[in-house]
């Protein structure tokens, strides 16, 4: 008996050094997404020693080759580990780009990166589709109160089968689009990369709140995360 016991504490103590505590646990950064103060959706540790901003535009094509490029070994390979943070904020440039990057924040942050992605991977598409519309129709864009313009842009431009993909009914994109905090917050951003970092265009990056000169694409910015101590 007293064998046993001693045999069953033994293998308690073996299991307690071989399975380390929850807390002990790898945290799997990549699945981590909070939103900044200043409204952006950051992947990753928020602690994170080093902290990447990209200033995206919807419509820039340059943004999503870069989205398309850096989506899986900037995860991979710097946020999974912890020593980075990545946040995208928006520098909206056209009413396109605000449509599409208020839907991008339709679902709440959880749905943001799907959301961003989606609209990214499927700009060729529907840029084409804004090309085909003529200036007349393009009007009323710019016309009438502000949530009508949003809506009308959304269908002629065709966001809503787009979100409708990712889980977001029509009425819950119009939903999205008529939250004036959002609209606030996505305009607020977009100031504030003009007139406080002083970016010229997208996507633009800093890094711990460093504008990085001429960096515009993932081969620029890969070295430069590389160096990042970890």
């Amino acid at each position: 008996m007293k064998f046993r016991s001693a045999y069953l504490a033994s293998a308690v103590m073996t299991a307690a050094v071989l399975i380390p505590p929850a807390s002990a646990q790898q945290t799997d950064w990549t699945k981590r997404v909070t939103v900044s103060a200043m409204g952006g959706h950051v992947l990753g540790n928020p602690l994170a020693q080093n902290r990447l901003v990209e200033y995206v535009s919807y419509t820039c094509n340059h943004c999503a080759d870069f989205e398309v490029s850096s989506n899986g070994p900037l995860k991979t390979g710097f946020v999974a580990k912890g020593h980075v943070s990545a946040e995208v904020r928006n520098y909206v440039r056209d009413p396109l780009d605000f449509t599409a990057a208020i839907l991008a924040r339709c679902g709440g942050r959880t749905k943001f990166f799907g959301n961003h992605n989606a609209l990214m991977a499927s700009q060729s598409v529907w840029l084409k589709t804004a090309q085909s519309i003529s200036p007349d129709k393009q009007k009323v864009w710019y016309q009438g109160e502000i949530i009508d313009r949003l809506k009308k842009i959304a269908t002629d431009i065709g966001f809503y089968p787009i979100m409708a993909k990712r889980g977001i009914t029509k009425a819950q994109a119009d939903t999205c689009l008529a939250d004036k905090s959002a609209q606030d917050q996505i305009l607020a951003m977009s100031k504030y990369g003009s007139d406080t970092v002083k970016i010229t265009g997208t996507p633009s990056f800093t890094i711990n709140d460093k504008l990085l000169d001429g960096v515009h694409n993932w081969p620029a910015l890969k070295p430069r995360l590389a160096a990042l101590p970890q």
